[in-house]
C-alpha cells in the first residue's frame, strides 16, 4: 500500500470488530479515535441516545483534526466524514457471526471493552439481534452506495479477521505525514 493515510473510517455491521480494529491501529499509529457510539450516547446510560445536534457537533469538531481514526455508522453525518478522510475501512463480515458475537459478549458480561459506552453494560438485546441480521445488510448496501460518491477515498473491503490483521500492519507500514 503507498498511499499516506491520515485519517480513517471504518464502517460495517455491529458486532463485526471495528472498535476493536479502530484500537489497534489507533495504538500502531497513535492517531486518536473516535467511536462514534461513545459520542452519539449519554455514559452510565446504558444506551440512551444524546441529542442528534450534539453529537453531528463532537463529530465534526473531532474530525478537523489532521489525523484521526472514526469508527462508526451513523449515516446523517458520513459525508462530512468521508469527505475528510483518506480511506474507509469496510467489514463485510457474516451477519450470523456477528450476531453471534453480539449475544456472546452480552452474555460474557464484559465491563470494558474498546468503543464500550462508560457506565454501561453489554446486555442481550432482541432488538439488536434482529438488526443485525436483517437491517444491517439493507444499511450496507445504502453505505456502499454512499460511498461511491466520494472517489477521492482508498476503499478497503474486509472480509474476515484474518484480513483485518493484514490489514493492520499494511497500514501501519503506510508513510505518515506527522502529526
Amino acid at each position: 500500500m503507498s498511499v499516506s493515510v491520515k485519517r480513517i473510517c471504518i464502517i460495517g455491521p455491529s458486532s463485526s470488530g471495528k472498535s476493536t480494529l479502530a484500537h489497534k491501529l489507533g495504538q500502531k499509529t497513535g492517531f486518536p479515535v473516535l467511536h462514534l457510539d461513545k459520542i452519539a450516547h449519554i455514559p452510565g446510560t446504558n444506551w440512551k441516545r444524546c441529542p442528534l445536534e450534539e453529537t453531528i457537533q463532537k463529530h465534526d469538531t473531532f474530525i478537523q483534526k489532521d489525523c484521526w481514526i472514526v469508527e462508526g455508522n451513523y449515516q446523517k453525518f458520513m459525508p462530512q466524514r468521508f469527505e475528510r478522510a483518506d480511506m474507509v475501512i469496510v467489514h463485510h463480515f457474516n451477519r450470523f457471526g456477528c450476531a453471534y458475537r453480539f449475544v456472546k459478549r452480552a452474555m460474557l458480561k464484559q465491563t470494558s471493552r474498546a468503543g464500550m459506552l462508560d457506565g454501561a453494560q453489554d446486555k442481550i438485546n432482541w432488538e439488536m439481534v434482529y438488526y443485525i441480521l436483517f437491517k444491517a445488510p439493507q444499511k450496507m448496501k445504502m453505505y456502499s452506495e454512499l460511498l461511491k460518491k466520494y472517489s477521492h477515498l482508498n476503499v478497503i473491503h474486509v472480509y474476515s479477521f484474518k484480513e483485518t490483521g493484514q490489514l493492520i500492519n499494511e497500514i501501519t507500514k503506510c508513510p505518515r505525514t506527522k502529526k
